[in-house]
């Protein structure tokens, strides 16, 4: 590619790119610095946000929907946008979403009139937390946020669309405020668009992950509107598989188009006692709240005909800007990438500077870094959780791992280019290599265009630069162009969707990180390949140095801590058909600490206490307390041909907020409705989560109980397990409060009691 000491300054430069591309990702995840109180007015401030964050939640009490704690979150709201000049309302609804789960909820609206009265624009957030955590991030910097950018739109020029603004309530309980108002409320046939923010952290910049089905219009006005674009369609592709819901997912449903923000640093505080207000990150808010503000202007401003569903590939470049194209495009630009490719490795050929057997060893190069990017990140990874340093999915100090994963990427890529370097000539590797590109961007184009952005970037930067190589014979430049404007834009799409890989889903995928740095650093192997002499050792010899330094590192900080503890929930259950009572403990690290298990004998449980959940627990014999079951009271139990119907009343004797009914596998009851609202058949992916298992939930039930009917498919006898949960333990196991180390922390529902018995349904 190029000769002499000319060959190592390509490379050295190549792999300064590479390094100036991370640091540059690195200070792009940082949020911006907060505006102070006294910023103008018609701009977000996050110090005034979250001032009023301090008013609501600054008492760090939980608020679950139907709680009194919610009930004061939600006059103070009210207050609030009264206070800036709203009218706001409040609407109740009983609402029942797929999952099988109802709630009663009060949701906030208020509206911003336009110049047109309709269609109009939402912001969404919601307002209730989970029972374990105050949620001061999920979502209280939502809703303040929400309120920040009502007050700043109302002191800015009057917008062409009216601005509803939905403080919903039940969101952690399952969608439930979204869908009342989707199923509802009267202004939600006037919505079109919606800006939803919510959050699943408590630090980091903002980063619009998902649209409505009319993604390419929404990145249109995306790429216009945001100052400070985060965001790229590999992540949104990736997150429409997974088992993830927001309320925009209702919203989507109901064919709303729009934006969804949220920030993901600081996992550990998740649904967990720490999302409190003195870690909710005011520069976090700052970040998703003026790129909410900005996106909501700019809809309101929009004509919101966003014509028919269409999809684009987008990333933003280091958080400067949107590049985009309409999804149609990519198979044309992949093919364009592809010919160019073809023609330059025939040219190659033709020129005599690469031969048959040295492209067959390029095209190996490809699939052998990925091969052994995958051996060694696996290697990694299982080290790592037989060390303990990984004992759960995000670890409190991961700098360590994460250096070692980046360092094999590299490693693998710099392993096989000293290996096929000589054989395969740096001509021989680099059309092996962009070779690869070109086919795999097209592939994607044709299956996944969401997926091929960094692909099809980079291979179209091969093609063109890659014209290069029709200079003359020995043009050194014109072959370092070919070698490193490539790689550049490799690395400055590239490097981006790997940086938040790991906020985004930890521990589990560090593989799958590994794999992705040696992808991204592929188009180093034709210039480290380049390299001559005792140096050409010195790009794998450094990388592996470095990834057993951070290993070895990685074994010596603490998997928890305070800041970043270990969710450990305990749980009093009491089986009121069989008499026998458990404490369960469920560790994310899968392990007791020692003071734990010196206070009773626990051991893990072979037998599900609940048969639908197929975590393993540890478990000891806990002592009978007695508390009173649930109840049932069958008001009407009629058979049919064929069938049998059923009134129920279920009833918490004890006043537990939570109350379930559990239907086994060979039991499907249908037109099942609670307290008079009909609940949606529970969808079939639920169900492989829960062994097949329907459970019908009230999660605030009144003191009075709930009423449910249903229908059972056959005139014969039925059974199923009723439960009720309250929040908190018995006076017996504050022992085992106590015994919980400093460094592990209640989460999601945090520690409950749970009694349970079995029921049977008789046709009469």
């Amino acid at each position: 590619m190029t000769n002499g000491n000319s060959r190592g300054r390509a490379f050295a430069a190549a792999l300064a790119i590479y390094a100036a591309a991370i640091f540059f990702t690195a200070m792009r995840a940082r949020p911006p610095a907060p505006k102070p109180a006294n910023a103008p007015a018609d701009e977000f401030s996050a110090m005034r946000a979250k001032a009023v964050l301090r008013q609501f939640l600054g008492n760090g009490v939980p608020h679950p929907v139907g709680s009194a704690a919610n009930a004061a979150v939600r006059e103070a709201i009210v207050a609030q946008f009264t206070k800036i000049g709203y009218q706001p309302r409040v609407e109740e609804s009983f609402a029942c979403n797929e999952t099988g789960r109802c709630a009663e909820v009060e949701n906030i609206v208020a509206q911003l009139d336009g110049r047109e009265a309709a269609p109009a624009v939402m912001v969404a957030a919601h307002y209730d937390s989970v029972p374990a955590g105050p949620g001061a991030s999920d979502d209280g910097a939502g809703i303040v946020s929400e309120l920040e950018i009502a007050r700043a739109l109302k002191a800015s020029p009057r917008l062409q669309h009216a601005v509803i603004f939905l403080a919903d309530e039940g969101e952690e309980a399952g969608l439930l405020g979204a869908t009342a108002f989707v199923e509802n409320d009267p202004q939600a046939k006037d919505v079109r668009a919606v800006v939803n923010m919510d959050n699943r952290g408590t630090s980091g910049a903002a980063t619009m992950f998902e649209t409505g089905s009319a993604n390419e219009w929404a990145i249109r006005l995306y790429a216009r509107a945001v100052a400070r674009p985060n965001t790229n369609s590999l992540s949104y592709t990736v997150y429409k598989s997974l088992p993830n819901d927001t309320d925009f997912t209702v919203f989507k449903h109901a064919g709303y188009q729009g934006l969804n923000f949220a920030f993901i640093g600081g996992v550990a505080h998740y649904h967990t006692p720490l999302d409190d207000v003195a870690n909710a990150s005011a520069a976090s808010m700052q970040s998703e709240g003026q790129d909410g503000l900005e996106a909501a202007r700019a809809l309101a401003n929009s004509d919101l005909n966003f014509g028919a569903p269409a999809e684009a590939v987008y990333a933003d470049f280091f958080g400067w800007k949107t590049i985009w194209w309409p999804a149609r495009w990519t198979v044309g630009l992949a093919g364009l990438a592809f010919a160019l490719l073809l023609l330059e490795i025939g040219l190659l050929f033709r020129r005599g500077r690469m031969r048959a057997k040295e492209f067959a060893l390029g095209l190996a190069a490809w699939p052998l870094i990925l091969i052994l990017g995958a051996i060694l990140g696996a290697g990694l990874e299982f080290f790592l959780r037989v060390a303990g340093a990984l004992a759960a999915n995000w670890a409190a100090h991961p700098l360590p791992m994460l250096i070692a994963a980046w360092a094999l990427g590299f490693g693998a890529v710099a392993a096989v280019s000293v290996w096929l370097g000589r054989r395969a000539g740096c001509w021989g590797l680099w059309s092996g290599i962009w070779a690869w590109w070109g086919m795999v961007a097209l592939a994607l184009g044709i299956l996944a265009p969401g997926l091929s952005f960094v692909l099809v970037f980079a291979a179209l930067a091969a093609g063109i630069f890659g014209l290069a190589i029709a200079a003359p014979k020995r043009a050194g430049s014109a072959g370092a162009i070919a070698g490193i404007v490539p790689a550049a834009a490799a690395a400055a799409v590239g490097i981006s969707p790997i940086w938040f890989l790991y906020p985004a889903l930890g521990g589990a995928f560090l593989t799958g990180i590994v794999v992705c740095v040696a992808l991204i650093a592929t188009p180093l192997a034709p210039l480290a390949g380049a390299v001559s002499g005792a140096k050409r050792w010195a790009f794998p010899t450094t990388a592996f140095a470095v990834a057993i330094v951070a290993t070895a590192a990685a074994l010596f900080v603490a998997p928890f801590s305070k800041a970043s503890p270990e969710g450990m929930n305990i749980e009093y259950v009491q089986d009121a058909s069989t008499g026998r009572s458990q404490w369960l403990i469920y560790a994310n690290a899968r392990q007791l600490p020692l003071r734990l298990r010196s206070m009773l004998p626990f051991a893990r449980t072979q037998k599900r206490t609940f048969p639908w959940d197929a975590r393993r627990p540890f478990a000891a014999a806990a002592p009978a307390l007695n508390l009173p079951a649930p109840m049932m009271t069958v008001r009407q139990a009629a058979a049919a041909p064929g069938e049998s119907n059923y009134d129920v009343l279920l009833k918490s004797a004890r006043g537990a907020p939570v109350i379930a009914l559990a239907f086994g596998p060979d039991e499907h009851p249908r037109s099942v409705m609670i307290n008079g609202q009909a609940v949606p058949e529970i969808s079939k992916r639920l169900l492989g989560y829960t062994r097949g298992w329907r459970i019908y939930e009230d999660a605030d039930a009144p003191a009075q109980g709930i009423e449910m009917k249903f229908t059972m498919p056959s005139a014969k006898p039925a059974s199923a397990i009723l439960v009720d949960e309250s929040y908190g333990l018995p006076p017996q196991g504050m022992m085992l409060r106590a015994a919980r180390p400093k460094t592990s922390t209640p989460f999601q529902s945090g520690d409950v009691t749970v009694i349970r018995r079995e029921v049977t349904f008789r046709p009469q």
